[in-house]
């Protein structure tokens, strides 16, 4: 029997994925119908914990599930925006201070600054048109380590050019496992 929207969020809350207040299970027929949840395995149900209302003003679904379109890298702040929703994700167990970047797409250039720990961090990116560098997770899965070893980063493949990135401690990233639900640890 397919499990009810109901019964996979409470399957991911028990695991550490959950709805933020002031969203219920209500907020997410509101993007697709829910039927579509329903559907067997977690990708739908993650992908709308993982987005942000749709109307102002924007607030996420989650505080630790991001649904990413990684198509979108338009210009300046747009791997500011990237750092700050990956160090939000991981619930004040990774902070970052003074994110800036600077995106060039018709030159070929992308850089990302901030601080972490009291020190410098640059970054630079390969260009490749408006798509992110999938190398920028990376840094912040290294940062992570360095910051919170109880914690990871999670990878959802959704199928598409988008994906769902979570984070969780490991207790909870073995429990979601055994639960069935298609998460890797990023690299």
């Amino acid at each position: 029997m397919p499990l009810t929207l109901e019964r996979k969020l409470e399957i991911l809350a028990e695991c550490g994925l959950s709805l933020a207040p002031p969203f219920r299970v209500e907020n997410l027929p509101e993007s697709w119908p829910r039927p579509q949840f329903e559907e067997p395995g977690f990708t739908m149900t993650l992908v709308g914990l993982g987005m942000t209302e749709e109307r102002p003003p924007w607030r996420n679904h989650s505080e630790n599930v991001w649904h990413l379109d990684t198509e979108c890298i338009e210009d300046t702040d747009s791997y500011v925006r990237i750092a700050e929703r990956m160090a939000e994700l991981t619930q004040g167990s990774l902070v970052i201070r003074d994110a800036r970047d600077q995106v060039d797409l018709e030159a070929g250039t992308a850089s990302l600054d901030f601080e972490h720990s009291g020190k410098p961090v640059h970054i630079d990116f390969k260009v490749n048109d408006d798509w992110v560098d999938p190398a920028v997770f990376s840094h912040f899965v290294r940062l992570l380590a360095l910051s919170d070893p109880s914690k990871l980063f999670l990878y959802h493949d959704t199928g598409g050019q988008d994906c769902i990135i979570a984070c969780v401690t490991r207790d909870q990233f073995a429990a979601l496992t055994k639960a069935g639900v298609e998460v890797a640890p990023l690299t």
